[in-house]
């Protein structure tokens, strides 16, 4: 049964009971009617007293949750996610008020502004040299060398707000800026160092974007993983998909939740790891 405007600000009012029993059957109700409900917690919110307004935002919370929850089966459900949809979801789940629009505007102006300046006769290797110098030498983007282990470095969002990241997420927006401007550059999942990689005249090169954009051969990447105790292996500078990118993503930001206690964020986000890899919700019968 749906329920008007005036049932569900009184739903919402119930909330505030001595009853604990109480409580959870109103919690479960709410939950079950969806985001729909939450301009009526967010109102009430405002003039709550302590524990209610406990109360409110953890069911506001779950709600949000919730409806993340359905957003990554769906996207797990295509045959090839879509990286950005998908990162910009993992930015939600930080920052639940964020216009994506906005982030997904900047992509497109940035782009325009790379189109002018890339003749349509260039190369490929010159079109991504234009790509890259003008992310990280005219706007600025760099690694974050001296916050390396800060959440927002893992949110793509917060990536393009402050111009700083970590090798994945700069690399990210590499990816999301070539395929506006067709140009076949992939993410190589080097164990420690993520990488892009494309193909210059049929020979693999590779771009470091947490040093600004550096290009590296196959003998140098091989020789920075040896530096950095890892044996090569031939599948180490291969393409990986979007699936792969949202996974590492994620588990870096569940690595940073656990060394800070944030358990309850890392447990979420540990769900939502296996929804993108399995394509199913381990919250829901098989």
């Amino acid at each position: 049964m749906l329920l008007d405007n005036k049932a569900l600000r009184s739903l919402v009012t119930l909330l505030d009971d001595d009853d604990p029993d109480s409580v959870a059957l109103v919690r479960r109700q709410i939950l079950g009617i969806g985001t729909e409900i939450i301009p009526y917690i967010d109102e009430l919110r405002a003039a709550a007293n302590p524990k209610m307004a406990i109360r409110l935002d953890s069911v506001a919370d779950e709600l949000r949750f919730q409806d993340l929850r359905r957003e990554f089966v769906r996207l797990a459900a295509d045959r090839d996610p879509d990286l950005e949809h998908g990162v910009l979801l993992i930015s939600r789940f930080g920052f639940p008020g964020i216009d994506v629009g906005v982030y997904q505007a900047w992509l497109n102006d940035t782009a325009a502004v790379l189109s002018r300046q890339i003749p349509p006769d260039a190369g490929i290797g010159d079109s991504v040299r234009t790509l890259c110098r003008h992310l990280f030498q005219v706007l600025g983007f760099a690694g974050n060398e001296t916050r390396y282990y800060d959440a927002d470095n893992s949110y793509f969002s917060r990536v393009i707000d402050t111009r700083r990241g970590i090798p994945v997420t700069l690399t990210v927006l590499v990816l999301l800026l070539a395929r506006r401007l067709r140009l076949p550059v992939y993410g190589v999942g080097t164990p420690g160092h993520f990488l892009a990689g494309f193909r210059d005249a049929g020979d693999p090169l590779f771009i470091d974007c947490f040093h600004f954009g550096q290009f590296l051969t196959l003998p140098e990447v091989k020789r920075m993983l040896v530096r950095n105790g890892y044996d090569w292996r031939a599948e180490m500078g291969k393409p990986v998909n979007a699936r792969d990118i949202l996974a590492r993503m994620m588990r870096n930001l569940i690595s940073i939740y656990q060394k800070t206690g944030a358990v309850d964020r890392a447990e979420r986000l540990s769900t939502l790891v296996e929804i993108i890899l399995t394509g199913r919700d381990p919250g829901l019968p098989a």
